[in-house]
């Protein structure tokens, strides 16, 4: 959290004050004191954050004034400030606090003299890292503000005192006006981010979720893409208050705009976790668990040659098989006996099937049969012949298990480069919740690639 608040304050303060309102709104006798001139001499981007804080500081107090303000603040107590200023300017900001808080105290300060001095003493308390004296004056100054004050002359006022609260890690002051600012509409984007940081440090989780989701309200509406820390800090709170669903859906959003191996294997073993979901589609959880990458051990090809076999789809768990013992994650320690022995057994019913399969073939008549078919051609990678047979049997009607063929079609079509097809016939998908989540997956990974 500090890190980014940091950046924070150096990035906006830099980008909205120095470079246009520092300098065109400023009054020019403002422009013309020794201390902002040395301030604004060699604007780096790695300019210690406590000069962009000051300046920000400075200009949003001128402005609160009138240009005229200094005017009418009497003699003698211009001489005092004068002598505050005059340190500040020096680098003694220690003398230059005693000196402004000696101002304050001569009796009869007015309302115009009072935030004259406190300008002075606050950029003087963030220039000694005296924040609670910082945060002192900035919430005075804030607070005896008239009530038709523009919130334009609040706001950067705001932004130091969320700066030096965060210094001193008083996040429920952090909280605070980061919402009243946030209520005047601040137009500065890191102060919402801020906010959400500090609400997750307090474990004020639900909250937490609360921002999160109004910020990407406000992407949305901005056409701009929320960042993934954004959103896995919704996620956590999610987790922390048992909101599944809405951790489901949060899931989603990070797969669909930051895609990572661990997302795509978090999404699927929920999906597979699902107290709804249909085992006929465990295969199906290993076919996309190897296309995102997420096969990981000898087990994980075991299993999935197995399943391949108990569906008929010896072909399936040859490739598999295969793969694994050229990749090295088969055929290897304690396990390589019943590694040799399944390929053995994969091979022999391979052979079996390639006998069985011309009669088979002819014999299809029916969509049912004509299904099976497409899947056999499927597992052996022909994909233009599984297309055809897919085709012809939804074309006929009466499937048994209508929505699993669409899904397996619409795969074919993916493997083909027909993406537009396939992103029909996955839509095209009713009545499985399983079959219709699978092809939500399909949909999102062939967009990705």
């Amino acid at each position: 959290m500090y890190q980014n608040y940091s950046l924070f304050v150096a990035q906006s303060f830099k980008d909205r004050f120095l470079n246009t309102f520092l300098i065109d709104a400023m009054p020019s006798s403002l422009l013309n004191c020794s201390f902002f001139k040395s301030s604004l001499k060699g604007r780096s981007p790695l300019r210690s954050v406590w000069v962009s804080t000051l300046l920000a500081l400075a200009c949003a107090l001128s402005c609160a004034l009138s240009a005229n303000a200094q005017e009418f603040v009497r003699p003698e107590v211009t001489n005092s400030f004068k002598a505050a200023q005059d340190a500040l300017n020096a680098g003694q900001a220690e003398n230059a606090i005693t000196l402004a808080q000696q101002t304050l105290s001569l009796p009869g300060i007015t309302s115009v003299e009072k935030p004259v001095i406190q300008r002075t003493l606050a950029i003087a308390a963030l220039q000694a890292k005296n924040f609670p004296l910082a945060i002192q004056t900035l919430e005075a100054m804030i607070q005896e503000m008239p009530e038709d004050t523009l919130a334009v002359q609040k706001l950067p006022l705001m932004e130091a005192l969320l700066s030096a609260s965060e210094q001193v890690k008083d996040l429920p002051r952090v909280v605070n006006w980061a919402r009243i600012y946030l209520k005047l509409e601040g137009g500065n984007p890191s102060v919402r981010p801020v906010l959400i940081q500090t609400l997750f440090s307090l474990n004020r989780h639900e909250e937490v979720i609360q921002e999160v989701k109004e910020k990407i309200r406000l992407d949305e509406a901005g056409k701009v893409k929320t960042p993934e820390s954004d959103l896995r800090t919704l996620a956590v709170s999610q987790r922390q208050v048992k909101d599944d669903a809405g951790y489901n859906s949060t899931l989603k959003m990070l797969l669909q705009n930051y895609p990572t191996k661990a997302y795509w294997a978090e999404s699927i073993a929920r999906l597979g976790r699902q107290a709804n979901f249909n085992a006929r589609f465990d295969l199906d959880l290993y076919r996309i668990l190897e296309i995102t990458g997420n096969m990981q051990d000898a087990v994980d090809y075991v299993d999935m040659a197995n399943l391949a076999l108990k569906a008929g789809l010896p072909a399936e768990a040859a490739r598999v098989v295969e793969l694994a013992f050229a990749a090295g994650k088969m055929g290897k320690g304690s396990d390589v006996a019943n590694h040799q022995k399944l390929r053995q057994q994969i091979q022999q019913q391979l052979a079996e099937d390639d006998k069985a399969f011309p009669a088979l073939e002819r014999s299809a008549k029916d969509a049912n049969t004509l299904a099976s078919l497409a899947e056999v051609y499927a597992a052996k990678q022909n994909w233009s012949q599984a297309q055809a047979l897919f085709s012809k049997a939804l074309a006929m009607g009466g499937l048994r298990r209508e929505a699993e063929t669409r899904l397996h079609a619409g795969i074919v079509l993916h493997k083909l480069g027909q993406k537009v097809e396939a992103t029909k016939m996955w839509d095209s998908i009713q009545g499985e919740a399983t079959a219709v989540q699978f092809a939500q997956l399909w949909k999102t990974w062939q967009g990705q690639n």
